[in-house]
């Protein structure tokens, strides 16, 4: 209980100064003169300037508070290597059941979003916010010690800052960043990677360390990179569509853990611009729509010849008033036919044009890896046929039966072309009739549109050599680009789509093969997809990063499609196989702040608890900690209620200052 005096006036502040100074004054003069009874009055009137200023007590009645002793448990992920987490939660279990009398704990736990490490100081800063000052007895950290946001300048004065770390002292760590990972690169170009080591827990800077970099699982460089400096590294980009990167530094003998020692990226190969020729026999409808589709590409770079005549046809005019253009075919099928990635002969005949021996550089360049795309019309049948040309070989299909068939029909998708990755996403588009078609006889490949009822090939599709050859056996395809333009639902189709994704086919993109195998990780799952075959599911054998091998069994989820999924935790390269076909899956560390280093360490709460009198308590040392250091009672209390007594009592202290006054009179006239 404590009595405090306090003021209540009854008269303002100046006029009481002005009255004491006058009591003074006078009081001064009698003390100076000697005179008697000058004490009795001067205490009078002191007396009565009391009562005026009306002092009073006030008694107020205080209730102890419970001292206060925030403790933050570190939950990142860092805490789950070897033994931290179960040191930790014991250490914690122990603190909560001896808890000191009088004293109250204010836990926080802090896991981090996954993205920014462990954001250990502003959750602190978030805990105190709602804790009176007087309260704060303590603040006790259960971590590793590798906070990763930035600490307070300084912390509530006279509060203990203590560390409890789940370790022993003196442990190392080894880690690789990335400082800049390409993400894109033209497929046959080079681009740059940018990588250091750090090791932590060791004075080691400058030590050369063998770093292996490795594409889709398959190692492609090892380097001799210095501990503490930056290194640059050129890698290939061999091919298009995604590739997996990996980065692995060797390991630092004793070090806590090896998941920080490699890094992964995904790199995407692109191609240069794609040089299309487009060769159409005689000017037809469908030449418009090729020219719009091909065009419509930036990635295409179009190389068009229509032929309005052939050299042995007459001309309806002199010479000299002729404008055309001579075929260059010498330049384009000896000297620059290695320069088409795909050729497309759009009701091409057999007319002597090109002679044997350029048909055979065209079979030769599809061989080797080219691409060629044949839209047949009535000029596929009889002597003019190109099957009968070198070309013949290399083209999944001859003509056969009665040649060109009149009359309308609706093109349906096949059952291969209903799971296909090239027409799959048309079942259940509506398809325009067309009106002619050639009858053929398939001797290789896969069709996947065809006329209904006789189940002739529409649309053929073959692999040849380190190439490939695509046959749309019908000219009538440009009736559903027509028919979209025009506003014709009876007539429309997904002619440019078809086209297009057939084109794309030929110039190998990966997403439109007909066999695949996908491995992709998402929220610590990989997620494994195979595009094949409807039959059996299977099964595929998957490696994880640490090399340990095991065997999935996929699940059927449509014709042809099958999947399966299983737990992937920690960064690494995880390689699937199964079907002849690899796939490789990076779990990218999603949180670099945490990795930067797992090295359990005393050196950011150090200096809190040296200049606070905490304490740092390396718990596999001392896995039972007790409170002493740990916080500091506060001895807090709350007003519970108040009371004022006026000292002196007015009356009463009138008349005592009035009788001091007239004591003082009578002692002078004695």
């Amino acid at each position: 209980m404590t009595i405090p005096v306090v003021f209540a006036p009854l008269v303002p502040w100046p006029l009481i100064a002005g009255l004491a100074a006058i009591a003074l004054a006078f009081g001064g003069i009698g003390l100076l003169r000697r005179a008697r009874g000058a004490w009795l009055r001067l205490a009078g009137l002191l007396f009565l300037l009391a009562v005026l200023a009306g002092p009073r007590w006030q008694v107020r009645t205080t209730a102890p508070l419970p001292d206060t002793i925030v403790v933050i448990r570190d939950r990142s992920p860092s805490m789950a290597i070897g033994r931290r987490a179960a040191l930790a939660a014991a250490a914690y279990r122990h603190l909560a059941a001896t808890v000191p009398k009088g004293v109250t704990l204010r836990t926080v736990a802090v896991a981090g979003d996954g993205h920014d490490g462990t954001p250990l100081f502003s959750a602190l800063k978030a805990a105190l916010s709602g804790i009176p000052p007087g309260e704060l007895a303590g603040i006790v950290a259960i971590t590793d010690g590798e906070a990763t946001d930035a600490p307070p300048s300084r912390l509530p004065d006279g509060v203990p800052v203590s560390a409890l770390i789940p370790a022993a002292p003196g442990q190392t760590d080894r880690a690789l960043s990335l400082i800049s990972a390409p993400r894109y690169g033209l497929v046959g170009h080079k681009v740059t990677l940018r990588f250091v080591v750090r090791d932590h827990g060791v004075e080691d800077r400058g030590t050369a360390v063998p770093v292996g970099i490795s594409v889709d699982g398959h190692t492609v460089h090892v380097v001799s990179a210095r501990v503490g400096q930056t290194e640059t590294v050129p890698l290939d980009v061999s091919h298009a569509g995604r590739a997996v990167v990996a980065v692995s530094a060797a390991p630092l003998a004793g070090e806590v853990s090896r998941t920080n020692d490699q890094a992964v990226f995904h790199l995407d190969g692109v191609r240069r611009r794609l040089t299309v020729l487009l060769i159409a026999g005689r000017p037809n409808p469908g030449l418009r729509a090729w020219r719009l589709l091909l065009k419509s590409d930036p990635a295409v770079r179009l190389v068009n010849f229509t032929i309005l005549r052939l050299p042995d046809e007459p001309m309806p005019a002199p010479l000299r008033d002729m404008a055309l253009i001579p075929f260059p075919v010498d330049q384009l099928f000896d000297r620059d036919i290695g320069k088409f990635d795909l050729i497309i002969l759009d009701q091409f005949a057999n007319d002597d044009l090109l002679l044997p021996p350029y048909l055979a550089n065209i079979a030769r360049h599809v061989r080797a890896g080219g691409a060629l795309l044949v839209e047949a019309g009535p000029e596929f049948e009889g002597n003019r046929s190109i099957a009968d040309s070198p070309l013949g070989p290399i083209l999944p299909v001859r003509p056969y039966g009665a040649g060109t068939v009149t009359g309308a029909f609706t093109p349906q998708l096949t059952r291969e072309g209903l799971r296909d990755p090239v027409t799959a996403r048309f079942a259940r588009d509506s398809l325009g009739p067309w009106y002619r078609y050639e009858t053929v006889q398939r001797r290789r490949g896969v069709t996947l549109l065809r006329v209904p009822g006789v189940a002739a090939p529409l649309l053929v599709l073959a692999h040849e050599g380190k190439g490939r050859v695509a046959m749309l056996l019908s000219d009538q395809f440009w009736l559903w680009a027509r028919g979209a333009l025009a506003g014709d639902a009876a007539m429309r189709g997904p002619a440019a789509a078809l086209l297009g994704r057939t084109v794309h086919w030929l110039l190998g993109d990966p997403s439109l093969a007909a066999r695949q195998l996908h491995a992709s990780i998402a929220a610590g799952r990989l997620s494994i997809r195979r595009i094949g075959p409807d039959g059996p599911p299977g099964s595929v054998t998957v490696t994880a990063p640490d090399g340990q091998t095991m065997t999935i069994a996929l699940h059927r989820t449509a014709p042809g499609r099958f999947a399966a999924s299983l737990s992937a935790g920690g960064p690494g390269v995880w390689r699937v196989a199964g079907g002849g076909r690899t796939a490789y899956a990076a779990a990218a560390d999603e949180d670099p702040a945490e990795q930067r280093d797992l090295a359990a360490s005393s050196r950011i709460f150090a200096p809190f608890a040296r200049r606070s009198g905490g304490r740092i308590v390396w718990l596999a040392h001392d896995p039972a900690p007790g409170w002493q250091g740990l916080y500091r009672r506060r001895h807090a209390s709350i007003v519970t209620g108040e009371r004022d007594v006026k000292l002196p009592p007015a009356i009463p202290g009138v008349l005592l200052g009035l009788l001091l006054i007239v004591a003082g009179w009578w002692r002078e006239r004695a």
